[in-house]
């Protein structure tokens, strides 16, 4: 159903029940639009239509964009309402769908929260709303809400009252335990950090990358040290784009991958390795590493890991415009950039920021 910009007074018919994705923020501590950041190949705002159509008993998803001015681009079937009261946060997105539609319930998300699953979805409520708590505290921006709540939102935003958990008090609410298991399903991506973590996974993963001969495999030789002094299983991967033979030709296993076999292995009391001839995945490579604590990438520049670029004066190469992935520069004299800068001998403090940012707790000197 598509709606037009200018549609700011005619009710939608909708149905029953719908989900409402509240994206209408200013996305002030991100520093950037947070509904079109990418996460695993998909924004933040395809990642949440998805996750409601997908789920059953959904007639529609609607999309709480603030004004028109702030819609982005929807993915398809998605619908969206704006602001009655501009500029008054979540609670006027909540007031606008009721207002503008005809659905009588509202399941309701954040559209920074992307670990949601089906089973964090709660029940019906028994009276106006029901909401996860957390350490006693409500989660208002996931949770399901009827119309009964209309009159509260108008009379809240009305009097100049934006919080939503004020206007929990005002209702007739469920308010259900988070389990501690689920507690990371509801953690929105509120700032920088937050999505450089999103973005690097679990064990992290980060790309150091830049031209070739900008010193990356040097600049590791100095991080990796750092890192296990404090303690951390390092793990590394290499990308080469111009292929690698780690077979000596005339040994047993070069002899069995040219005899056919589609890959061989080999293991002794000094490790082990698996050689194919066939390229993988970034993602699929990472599966097959020990455990570790981090995971530094040399290289994979079109990743979406974030990254590090290294870039040497003496390499003369154009330095690459960093992206929402990049967070810091190693370097001798890169051009001017907001990200922050470190030198090429500056692995300690390359060490205190990857520690900082993806491993709090870790970012002291050993």
């Amino acid at each position: 159903m598509l709606i037009p910009k200018d549609s700011m007074t005619e009710t939608i018919h909708i149905g029953n029940t719908a989900a409402l994705i509240l994206a209408g923020g200013r996305s002030s501590r991100m520093g950037s639009d947070k509904p079109l950041l990418a996460l695993d190949g998909r924004t933040l705002l395809q990642r949440a239509v998805s996750f409601w159509q997908a789920q059953e008993g959904i007639d529609a998803v609607l999309v709480a964009a603030g004004s028109p001015e702030h819609l982005p681009d929807l993915p398809e079937g998605a619908v969206p309402v704006f602001d009655l009261y501009p500029g008054c946060g979540p609670m006027a997105g909540l007031h606008a769908a009721f207002s503008r539609t005809d659905a009588e319930v509202l399941y309701v998300s954040a559209v920074d929260m992307p670990y949601l699953t089906a089973d964090a979805v709660l029940p019906l409520p028994r009276g106006d709303a029901a909401v996860y708590q957390k350490n006693g505290r409500p989660e208002p921006l996931f949770g399901v809400y009827r119309r009964s709540c209309l009159p509260a939102l108008e009379a809240s935003l009305a009097g100049g009252q934006r919080k939503m958990s004020a206007l929990l008090d005002a209702l007739d609410a469920d308010y259900v335990n988070l389990p501690d298991a689920a507690s990371g399903l509801l953690e929105n991506l509120n700032t920088r950090v937050d999505y450089l973590r999103a973005l690097a996974g679990s064990p992290p993963a980060v790309c150091f990358m830049g031209w070739s001969g900008s010193g990356k495999t040097t600049f590791l030789e100095k991080l990796i040290p750092r890192l296990t002094a404090r303690g951390l299983r390092v793990a590394v991967i290499k990308h080469d784009g111009h292929g690698f033979e780690i077979d000596k030709p005339g040994k047993d296993t070069w002899r069995f991958a040219r005899a056919g076999a589609v890959a061989t292995a080999i293991s002794g009391p000094n490790g082990w390795a698996v050689m194919s001839p066939e390229d993988i995945e970034l993602a699929s490579l990472r599966e097959k590493l020990p455990p570790s604590d981090i995971v530094l990438v040399e290289g994979h520049k079109l990743s979406p890991l974030p990254k590090v670029q290294i870039w040497r004066e003496a390499a003369s190469k154009p330095f690459i415009a960093p992206d929402e992935t990049h967070f810091a520069v190693v370097t001798d004299d890169a051009p001017d950039t907001s990200l922050p800068r470190l030198g090429l001998d500056d692995a300690e403090a390359c060490a205190a920021l990857l520690c900082r940012i993806f491993l709090p707790g870790k970012d002291g000197t050993p």
